[in-house]
């Protein structure tokens, strides 16, 4: 198998756009008759997604773009199997709330908890997934199952497919009558605008991010409509594939707490804002003061860099996978100056065994 960062450079060059354009790789057969009426005739009114890491993140994005395009369903995002203490009981227990629950390998504990909590109001419940135990249990049970079917996956890395995840949820919410639109065309030209948005600034952004971020950790702030949707997924390739130590945090949140801890000239950190000129005036202002407050020539700022990466071009997704592709090539010049050697901690942490570099080899070779 190839190194983690040979196969993220791969990736990256080849697939990352080209996912875009990949809405197909699913299947819609194991969803009930029942369950597709009602969200055809939209007796939904809210989805509420719950999943771990990457399997969690697309909702994140979703949840962010029909926000900006104004679609009259509630998204919420739950990164738990303990709702109580996340979600309003208004939320939870309204039966025009549609409970989709992700993991990508099945094998998560925490979706699979998820589930059985769920397990009486299971004709609200869409399990997204690729298979494992998740699946096992639904089929049993006789859920409804959307699932993955990526022809070419990375099993160790799901962060990489996020592009891919995106067109086909989009494409799947089409096919369920949520969405007039099933994105095909607008991805389609998304995917060329990436390459040309990347080459006129993305690279040099990407450079300097990476530059100032060598042997720092690494601090990223922007507006709320960014922190969920962007952030999160950043600072997922940050630590993931640069293994990096990274933080994210609401940009004014930031301005009245954490900015605080910059004042020691002898720790090391990369300040890295996302702004969106879409931002309102005062956001604007603010942060070229917080700006100038940690370039200033004084010693307080000597192992202090700050970065901003303007979001400057297009719609919400444009600006979204724009910004993404620039994390994606700083993150991957930070893998290749530390040269740090996975240890599989995820994989172990989670235990979950499925994406464990050593079960992925050993199948390979079988």
């Amino acid at each position: 198998m190839k190194s983690r960062l040979d196969r993220y450079e791969e990736f990256i060059e080849k697939e990352y756009r080209a996912g875009l354009t990949k809405p197909d790789e699913y299947s819609l057969d194991d969803v009930t008759p029942d369950l597709r009426q009602r969200l055809s005739e939209g007796r939904f009114k809210r989805i509420v997604f719950t999943g771990m890491g990457c399997s969690a993140i697309v909702s994140d994005i979703v949840r962010g773009y029909f926000t900006e395009i104004g679609l009259p369903l509630e998204v919420h995002v739950v990164n738990d199997y303990d709702f109580r203490f996340l979600a309003a009981p208004s939320v939870l227990e309204d039966e025009a709330t549609l409970y989709i629950i992700s993991s990508y390998s099945g094998h998560s504990q925490e979706p699979v908890l998820a589930y059985q909590r769920l397990r009486a109001v299971r004709d609200q419940v869409l399990l997204l997934t690729s298979g494992g135990k998740l699946a096992e249990l639904g089929r049993a049970d006789g859920a409804s199952i959307a699932y993955w079917r990526l022809r070419e996956p990375d099993r160790e890395y799901p962060l990489f497919h996020v592009s891919q995840y995106f067109a086909i949820l989009m494409d799947m919410f089409h096919e369920f009558g949520v969405l007039s639109d099933d994105h095909h065309a607008r991805l389609g030209e998304l995917a060329d605008l990436l390459e040309a948005d990347f080459e006129k600034s993305g690279r040099e952004a990407a450079r300097r991010i990476a530059d100032a971020s060598e042997d720092a950790n690494i601090i990223m702030i922007a507006s709320p409509k960014w922190h969920e949707s962007l952030l999160k997924l950043a600072k997922m390739h940050f630590n993931e594939m640069a293994m990096v130590p990274t933080a994210r945090n609401y940009f004014h949140e930031f301005c009245h707490s954490e900015v605080a801890t910059l004042s020691d000239p002898v720790r090391k950190h990369s300040t890295v804002w996302f702004s969106d000129a879409d931002d309102d005036e005062y956001t604007l202002a603010k942060g070229e003061n917080l700006q100038r407050l940690l370039t200033d020539d004084r010693p307080e700022n000597r192992n202090i860099r700050f970065s901003r990466v303007h979001l400057s071009e297009g719609d919400f997704l444009r600006k979204y996978f724009t910004a993404l592709n620039v994390v994606q090539h700083a993150a991957l010049r930070l893998g290749r100056h530390h040269e740090t050697r996975s240890r599989d901690l995820i994989s172990e942490s989670a235990g979950n065994p499925w994406y464990h570099s050593t079960t992925i080899e050993s199948e390979l070779t079988a």
